[in-house]
């Protein structure tokens, strides 16, 4: 008898049909054996709705919804929220792909005091490989500098609902934020040492949030949480939100905004910009 807890796994979608197809695959390559799958298609075409009928023809656990009109990412991620089933839940983008033990990882990691687990992601950007390797716990102070976590934890549903669910006034950087507010509210995230998902940064890729649009929202993520972070804190984010502008910045901007810990990855970042 399965006595494990159910895990639902909520993708937003828009447009990506082939590509929502390859994530949903390895969610059911998980080895957790208790899941469901909750999408959300923000305003696709109809190939979208054919793939996920197909899918669900042949029994799996998956339930979707689209919007008529594009409401974006974070208003997606929220209805899906509502109706997920489980007692915790996990979220992967549709053009990400996760390994076969990424969920029972990420459960085993759960423990007393930490708000949720998460883990290393290996990076895939035009052809080239890296992981990103974290600390084993990350904490509010620690991500008042910069978004250390990435897009996706395991966290029970509930804490989620308490705070509210994702920020939808933000046109991005809503994962940050609402780690930010979980870890603040809960405690730190576990972090698990191997890289348990791949995620893509192909060029040119259609996403629901992109452009001008994700220096605009990290901005505001800044703006709504600048009175908790320090001199140095508010600094080091004004940096990196007129990077992600695109605005030329010079190596003394750098060195001025940059914290000693993190000085090394700047110049790298700098020197491949």
């Amino acid at each position: 008898m399965n006595t494990r807890p159910l895990i639902s796994v909520i993708i937003p979608t828009k447009d990506r049909p082939e590509l929502l197809k390859r994530a949903i695959d390895s969610v059911l390559m998980q080895s957790w054996p208790s899941l469901e799958v909750v999408v959300v298609d923000d305003g696709s075409g109809s190939e979208t709705a054919q793939v996920l009928e197909k899918i669900r023809e042949k029994g799996v656990p998956l339930r979707f919804v689209r919007n008529r009109v594009s409401k974006g990412a974070a208003a997606s991620r929220n209805i899906a929220l509502e109706m997920a089933k489980g007692e915790y839940v996990s979220g992967l983008d549709d053009d990400d792909v996760w390994y076969p033990n990424r969920l029972e990882r990420l459960f085993e990691a759960l423990a007393e005091g930490y708000s949720a687990a998460a883990a290393w992601d290996l990076f895939m950007r035009n052809g080239r490989m890296q992981v990103w390797k974290k600390p084993p716990e990350i904490g509010y102070e620690d991500l008042l500098w910069y978004n250390r976590i990435g897009n996706q934890v395991l966290v029970r549903r509930s804490r989620l609902q308490e705070l509210g669910g994702y920020d939808e006034d933000l046109p991005s950087a809503q994962d940050y934020d609402l780690w930010l507010r979980l870890t603040r509210r809960f405690g730190p995230i576990r972090i698990v040492q191997e890289a348990l998902q791949t995620v893509f940064e192909e060029r040119n890729r259609r996403r629901i949030t992109t452009g001008a649009k994700q220096a605009e929202g990290y901005y505001r993520c800044y703006l709504k949480h600048k009175t908790e972070m320090s001199a140095s804190q508010r600094r080091y984010q004004l940096y990196r939100i007129r990077l992600a502008a695109g605005k030329r910045v010079g190596c003394g901007e750098l060195f001025r905004a940059s914290p000693r810990s993190l000085i090394t990855k700047e110049i790298l970042r700098w020197i491949q910009s």
